[in-house]
C-alpha cells in the first residue's frame, strides 16, 4: 500500500484541523460493539502498560471511522454527500502512532491525484488524502479516500472483483507452534466467518457514532434517486465488520511470546452496494510477507479479505496489513 502521507508539491497544502474528538474508554467499547474487534488490547487496561505501551490503546480503525466522520460533517463535499449519483468506492489507511485513552483527535485533508486503491474506475474520481493528528501535532493516521461521482456505465462506477478468495488450508504437514510472521503465508488462519445480516439499526448506530450522516444511508427517499435505489450501508462499517471477523480468527492462534501483533493498515474497494436485509460473510486468507526494513526480527503479513452477500457475490475486497514476529535466524557463520 502506498504511503498517502508522502510529500507531493503539485497538491494544495493541508486544510485547517478539524472534528476534533477525545477518545474514551466509552468511545472504544462502543467501535468493539458495532465492528466485533474485541482485541484485549483494547479492552483490558492492564495489557498496554503490561506490554510496555504506556496504557489502554485504541482500535487504529477507529481513527479511520472517525475521518470519514469529520470529512462529512466539515468537509461533506469531498464525500460528495447529497448527490444521487456518488458512492464511495474506495479506502487507505495506514497507522503511524499508538493512540490511547485521552489522546485528542483531529483531521486535516487536501485534494489528492490518486486513487485511495487499485481497480477502482479510471475516471469520474474524487480523491481526497488526510491525515488525523493528536493532541501534540504528531500524524497518528494517514489515508486516502475515492468516490465516484455520476453514472459510469453497467458498472455504476463500482470497482471490478477479482476471483473468489481461496480459503482452503494448504498445507499438508502440522504447523509450527508458536506461528512465526514467516509462516503465515503457509499456516496462518483463513476460512470463511459466520454470517451477518445488516439491519437498518446497524447503518444508524454506525453513522450516529461516527457522525458519517450520509443521505445515501439514512434517507431511503433520497437513495431511492440515486446510484442504488435504497439505503446502502456504510461502506467502512461493512470493512470494519469483515476486519473483526478476520481478528476473531487470528487472535486464537497460537504466535510468540504475548502474541501482539501491530496494525499496521488497510485498504479496501466497494465491488457492489450492501443493503439492510443482505447477510454477509467474510473470507480472509494471508497473501504475502516481508521481513521488515525498520524493525529487525520482525515481518510484515498482508492478508486479503473479501465480503461476500448471501448470493455468493463479493461486495468488497480488501487487504490488511499486519507486523509479526519473525522466526530467529541463525547467526551468520
Amino acid at each position: 500500500m502506498p504511503n498517502p502521507s508522502e510529500k507531493d508539491e503539485t497538491l494544495p497544502d493541508w486544510s485547517p484541523a478539524l472534528g476534533h474528538r477525545t477518545v474514551t474508554h466509552a468511545a472504544i467499547t462502543r467501535f468493539g460493539e458495532l465492528t466485533g474487534d474485541y482485541a484485549q488490547m483494547h479492552f483490558d487496561r492492564d495489557f498496554g502498560p503490561a506490554q510496555g505501551m504506556g496504557g489502554t490503546i485504541a482500535h487504529g480503525l477507529l481513527s479511520a471511522a472517525w475521518s470519514i466522520g469529520a470529512l462529512a460533517l466539515h468537509a461533506p463535499e469531498r464525500l460528495a454527500l447529497g448527490e444521487p449519483d456518488a458512492a464511495l468506492v474506495g479506502y487507505r489507511v495506514r497507522f503511524a502512532r499508538m493512540v490511547f485513552i485521552d489522546d485528542l483527535f483531529s483531521l486535516r485533508w487536501r485534494a489528492a491525484n490518486d486513487a485511495a486503491m487499485d481497480g477502482l474506475p479510471g475516471s469520474g474520481l474524487l480523491n481526497t488524502a488526510f491525515e488525523v493528528v493528536n493532541q501534540r501535532g504528531e500524524v497518528v493516521t494517514a489515508g486516502a479516500v475515492s468516490v465516484c461521482r455520476g453514472r459510469a456505465g453497467e458498472d455504476r462506477g463500482l470497482a471490478s472483483a477479482d476471483a473468489p478468495l481461496d480459503t482452503r488450508l494448504a498445507p499438508s504437514r502440522p504447523a509450527p507452534q508458536p506461528l512465526h510472521a514467516d509462516e503465515m503465508v503457509e499456516f496462518g488462519p483463513r476460512g470463511e466467518g459466520f454470517g451477518r445480516t445488516v439491519t437498518e439499526a446497524d447503518l444508524v448506530a454506525w453513522s450516529d457514532f461516527t457522525g458519517a450522516l450520509d443521505p445515501a444511508t439514512l434517507d431511503a427517499e433520497f437513495a431511492r434517486t440515486g446510484l442504488f435505489t435504497r439505503p446502502i450501508a456504510p461502506p467502512l462499517w461493512v470493512f470494519c465488520r469483515a476486519f473483526g471477523d478476520y481478528l476473531r480468527d487470528l487472535l486464537r492462534v497460537e504466535m510468540p511470546s504475548s502474541g501482539f501483533a501491530g496494525h499496521l493498515g488497510d485498504a479496501f474497494r466497494v465491488v457492489a452496494p450492501v443493503h439492510p436485509g443482505d447477510t454477509l460473510t467474510t473470507r480472509h486468507r494471508p497473501v504475502s510477507y516481508v521481513p521488515s526494513r525498520s524493525r529487525p526480527g520482525m515481518g510484515i503479513v498482508e492478508f486479503a479479505l473479501q465480503v461476500v452477500n448471501q448470493h455468493d457475490v463479493i461486495v468488497q475486497e480488501g487487504r490488511v496489513q499486519m507486523m509479526m514476529t519473525a522466526r530467529p535466524q541463525p547467526p551468520a557463520r
